[in-house]
Formats: structure tokens, sequence, C-alpha cells
């Protein structure tokens, strides 16, 4: 085997391992996300929260919309690993 098939396979692993690594993180983040009540969002140290007790419908609605794009990243990340 010649040294660039050796680099091009060491890519593919490494990037099959950042793509395992990025599935766990979201499956953690749909775990400990399931008692959250507010969504909050944050660049640096600025943040917006929509709270629960002030937007009950917005708060779950948006916490929803959230995990189902959360769940639809990790399909594809998905299928990206079973493509490598």
């Amino acid at each position: 085997m010649d040294d660039q098939t050796l680099q091009y396979m060491g890519e593919r692993v490494d990037k099959a391992r950042e793509i395992k690594k990025n599935i766990e993180i979201l499956k953690d983040f749909i775990k400990y996300s399931e008692p959250c009540e507010n969504v909050e969002l944050t660049s640096g140290n600025r943040s917006v929260e929509i709270q629960k007790y002030r937007f009950k419908r917005l708060a779950a609605s948006a916490k929803v919309a959230v995990l189902k794009q959360v769940v639809q990243e990790i399909e594809l990340l998905k299928q990206e690993l079973a493509q490598l």
C-alpha cells in the first residue's frame, strides 16, 4: 500500500471519528434537554431567552422545533458515515 492510499484511508477514519463524536454530542443534547423548559440563544456574552413561564406555547414549540432539527442532523450524519 502506498503513502497516498494510507493518507486517504487515514483521512476517512478521522472523518468517521468526527462524525461519530458529533452524533454522540447531539444524542446527549437530546437526553439532557428533556427537563429543560426554556429556549436560549447565546453568542459570546450576549443571550436571549424564551421563558416558559412567560411564553408557554412558544417555548414548547421552540423546543420541539430544535429537537426535530437535532434528530434530522443525526440522521444526516449517520448517512454521511455510511457513505464513508
